[in-house]
């Protein structure tokens, strides 16, 4: 149904109508009802439409959708002339979509075959689909990443919460045991409570997860849009599966970590469940095993990140097992250094300090999975920033040495004037000029970016060449049609200097030589740059589409800019902006990419903390009666109250001494 002239039509006419006045009235389109009410445009109404840096006249000839429907939002939807006379694109398509049928498909395929130009192929169309996605696969391997490592601190939370609960009932529990209840019987029950607990916890988590994550779309939307392609997502869509494999991760996670104080409850014999000196010699008899084991681990991780090439999937791994093993190895540590510390403790602050330091490795049990959670979220902390900091710094340095022009000119979507380029030429403070031209190439394996570039005398500077003598490889990419690539292209392609790549050209596929490699940051992975002269010779297209400005010395940035808005106007709008101004945006962009980062490892050290809590009030309700012995010979609330807070805080030293190998190490990985 279309709403046309304020009424609501339909039928054969009507549809007749419209496409009428789609074919034979120029500038007529349609928007969406919510696109044009947003514009506050109506049908039969006329409104501007901008394009390559100019504007025309388009009429609506009518509203598609309704009120609440978002599928063609943002979406104007015009005939092909008109299209081709606002986009400067006229006799040209960038486009047949083709669908084969009948039984004899291949066949089909191949007659079309024959009938294409040389500068012309059939691609499947799940191929644009396919890279559409993997564009947004890094940004899932990230979140995946960092929900996985919250996880992993959640276990400890989980376990440190099971064996609290263990701990409120180890005197029903031995009663349970002297009266016949068995092991088997013991680890059942402790692993049914924690099941239900888990089941609920899951659930609860299902609905706070579907409400951050209306929350962090909007960060993950800008991302992309600054990185990639503009996306519209106006709502969070949920899967089955997705939830599904929530409920069922935070269930097997509740699993592992309740299996530990089970197994352990449902180990002691009856009147050895009421000694809680048993519990505490037994986690002492084993912190040097589980360090052992640790170390394996280590190991075994070391190995498989040798191994994993370039596998995104076993690195990952690796940094979990690496995580894992270095955080079974910090309890006999934390107890090693508690009794070094323990007897220097009353020199500093006196008895009550030496006792806290000591109470540390005596309830070993308690204190080394609340060192252990906080250690691993810190550890995140520490090993992300460095990340984030390494990289922004080599994204500066790159930005600082590619943006060589003092100005850069172009147009938003399409390509420059001639004429406009040889006035900007004119002006008399500019001293040289970098022209470029950027076109995507299709391929079945994908979309390649080629830029043609007629670079000025300082701009060679600006691309840093990984190997090779610079002389030779700028020869070849001037005088023998040789091209550069990006080091992502030479990495995904498995390519290097002196290797061959093919391009769809005009008349046919090409060879091109490869002459260097180059090193970019830049969000298009299959970057290629290559001269202007050798674009040219293959390619009937002298457009520009944006150009670099160099200036005198003596010449002031800000009046050259406004010399470049004058000469331009009335004639195309262009997009004019400052190395300065240039720097700035990029880095902005580079800082909103990973703002979703910190939120997540914000998150994980928020767990953390709440585990931390739960081992103190566990210490404390251990302690309560060796606490009243402290007060009956004298001690006051305070001394008490300062004791818990020097634990507390040698706990918080213990995780920050024991974090920075632990970050330093998933930081290097």
């Amino acid at each position: 149904v279309a709403r046309e002239g304020g009424r609501d039509s339909e039928g054969d006419t009507s549809v007749e109508n419209l496409l009428r006045r789609m074919l034979t009235e120029p500038g007529a389109a349609l928007l969406s009802r919510r696109t044009a009410n947003g514009f506050g445009i109506s049908p039969g109404a006329t409104f501007e439409v901008a394009t390559g840096g100019r504007t025309f006249d388009a009429q609506l000839a009518a509203s598609i959708g309704t009120d609440e429907d978002r599928d063609f939002d943002n979406l104007l939807i015009t005939d092909i002339a008109t299209a081709q006379l606002w986009l400067g694109q006229l006799g040209k398509l960038s486009r047949i979509d083709v669908r084969i049928a009948g039984q004899d498909s291949e066949a089909g395929l191949e007659r079309i075959r024959t009938m294409l130009p040389a500068d012309a192929m059939l691609l499947p169309a799940a191929a644009r689909s396919e890279s559409v996605g993997e564009m947004s696969d890094a940004f899932m391997t990230n979140l995946t990443a960092m929900s996985l490592l919250a996880l992993l601190i959640g276990i400890f939370l989980i376990y440190n919460s099971v064996g609290f609960a263990v701990l409120q009932r180890r005197n029903l529990i031995g009663v349970l045991r002297a009266l016949g209840l068995t092991r088997a019987q013991t680890f059942r029950l402790i692993l049914a409570e924690a099941l239900v607990l888990g089941m609920v916890g899951a659930a609860l988590g299902l609905g706070l997860g579907f409400l951050l994550g209306e929350k962090l779309l909007v960060l993950v939307s800008q991302s992309i849009n600054d990185l990639y392609f503009v996306v519209n997502v106006t709502e969070v869509i949920v899967s089955p599966s997705s939830l599904a494999k929530g409920f069922l991760t935070g269930l097997g996670a509740t699993l592992i970590a309740a299996a530990v104080p089970a197994i352990e409850a449902a180990s002691y014999r009856p009147r050895l469940a009421l000694s809680r000196s048993m519990l505490e010699s037994r986690s002492g008899q084993l912190a040097p095993w589980v360090a052992v084991a640790g170390v394996t681990i280590v190991a075994l991780g070391c190995v498989l990140l040798w191994l994993s090439g370039t596998g995104l999937v076993a690195g990952l791994v690796a940094v979990f097992m690496l995580i894992l093993g270095l955080a079974l190895c910090i309890p006999v540590v934390v107890r090693w250094i508690a009794q070094l510390c323990a007897p220097l403790a009353p020199r500093v602050g006196g008895v009550g300090m030496r006792l806290a330091l000591s109470g540390v490795g005596a309830s070993l049990s308690r204190t080394a999975v609340a060192v252990v959670a906080l250690a691993v979220a810190v550890s995140a902390t520490i090993g992300v920033s460095i990340m984030v900091d390494s990289f922004r710094i080599s994204v500066s340095e790159w930005i600082d040495n590619t943006l060589r022009s003092d100005v850069y000119v172009g147009v938003a979507r399409g390509t420059l004037d001639a004429g406009l380029v040889h006035d900007l030429q004119q002006l008399p403070d500019i001293e040289d000029m970098s022209t470029s031209r950027r076109v995507w190439l299709e391929s079945p394996t994908g979309r390649t970016r080629v830029t043609a570039i007629d670079m000025a005398r300082a701009a060679y500077g600006g691309v840093e060449l990984e190997e090779g003598d610079p002389a030779e490889i700028w020869r070849a990419f001037e005088q023998q049609g040789a091209v550069l690539v990006s080091s992502s292209y030479a990495y995904r392609h498995e390519t290097s200097r002196g290797g061959r790549l093919i391009l769809p050209t005009p008349s046919g596929d090409r060879p091109f030589i490869v002459a260097g490699v180059y090193r970019s940051y830049d969000a298009d992975l299959d970057a290629i740059l290559m001269s202007r002269d050798t674009y040219l010779s293959i390619w009937d297209d002298p457009s520009i589409g944006s150009v670099g400005l160099y200036l005198r010395e003596e010449a002031n940035v800000d009046d050259v800019i406004r010399d470049i808005r004058r000469i331009s106007e009335g004639r195309q709008a262009l997009l004019v902006n400052s190395n300065r101004e240039l720097r700035e945006r990029s880095l902005q962009i580079f800082d909103r990419t990973f703002v979703i980062t910190g939120v997540l490892y914000w998150l994980a050290l928020s767990v953390a903390a709440i585990g931390i809590l739960g081992a103190m009030l566990a210490l404390q309700l251990e302690r309560a009666r060796e606490l009243a012995v402290y007060r009956a010979l004298g001690m006051t609330p305070g001394e008490v109250g300062r004791m818990v807070v020097l634990q507390t805080a040698f706990i918080g030293l213990l995780s920050g001494i024991a974090s920075i190998p632990l970050g330093l190490t998933m930081a290097w990985v």
